[in-house]
């Protein structure tokens, strides 16, 4: 298994299951496509105008701790779209196949809280969805779990988050496993999570510094690299959009600005990259 190396951290990919997209689900911009299809073939763009959409978590071996990012969405659950629905991948075997065990996870931290980026934080065991991670901290940013609490006043549903917090998060707060968290907070010297909100009211990210190296695990900030170029793309579902547009630009910026690896949730191999400006044109570099 590759590792991707930041500083003296190390970064291990954890990878559920892919969907092939039309890439009309972001763009039917052609011309925008065309224009950037020299950089985007083939590995976020083939010759059928589809790229892969890739569910995947991060495993981070950081200031001696082990940290779960985006737990995927997880076996065994209903969901609306047929492709989510009851599904049976060997995500926990691939999960032992990169040397860690879930008992020696420290903490976990979702991005936010739709189904895609929490699910494994549970899984079913006697008919009962119970922690995955039992020697776990789950690490939820307060404004999000509020944002998807159903049994707080005035919650919004979303058609196909229903039951998400029931069965992926509810149970890791029964078991007291859970700590509600501030926008801003430290996990350990080399790991911060940061505000980055507008895909959902809460979406936040996690910034890492090791040995002055630096990365973001961006979660759905971007779905595809052509949204470096044009930040106003965007993929149905987010809770405030023109926000989501703003922190996409400010972390564009951010990115270029500190050379910083970007690693988000669903982009395709090699899964990361960086951002250089030339001449006021962005491009993204993926991780060789």
């Amino acid at each position: 298994m590759a590792i991707i190396k930041i500083g003296n951290a190390e970064i291990r990919r954890v990878e559920e299951m892919i969907i092939h997209s039309p890439m009309h689900v972001l763009t039917e911009n052609e011309a925008l496509i065309e224009a950037n299809r020299y950089w985007l073939e083939p590995l976020f763009l083939d010759a059928n105008g589809c790229s892969d959409f890739v569910f995947q978590s991060w495993i981070l071996n950081v200031d001696d701790r082990v940290v779960v990012v985006d737990p995927c969405t997880g076996n065994g659950r209903p969901h609306m779209y047929p492709f989510f629905d009851h599904l049976n991948t060997p995500y926990i075997e691939r999960f032992a196949a990169t040397g860690v065990k879930p008992e020696d996870v420290d903490y976990v931290f979702c991005t936010h809280l739709h189904h895609d980026h929490c699910g494994w934080s549970t899984q079913l065991r006697d008919g009962k969805f119970v922690p995955t991670f039992p020697n776990a901290r789950y690490l939820y940013v307060r404004r999000e779990y509020e944002r998807w609490d159903t049994r707080l006043p005035g919650h919004m549903p979303v058609d196909y988050n229903v039951g998400v917090f029931e069965h992926s998060v509810l149970p890791v707060m029964n078991a007291g496993l859970a700590d509600l968290v501030d926008d801003r907070h430290r996990i350990s010297p080399s790991l911060d999570i940061e505000p980055a909100y507008g895909h959902t009211l809460g979406h936040s990210i996690l910034h890492m510094i090791s040995q002055a190296q630096e990365a973001y695990f961006t979660g759905d900030v971007f779905h595809h690299p052509l949204q470096m170029i044009d930040p106003t793309l965007h993929m149905p579902g987010c809770d405030n959009l023109e926000l989501a547009i703003s922190t996409r630009r400010r972390l564009i910026d951010t990115c270029i600005e500190r050379n910083a690896l970007i690693i988000p949730a669903h982009f395709a191999a090699p899964h990361a990259g960086r951002l250089f400006r030339d001449s006021n044109h962005t491009r993204f570099q993926p991780l060789i």
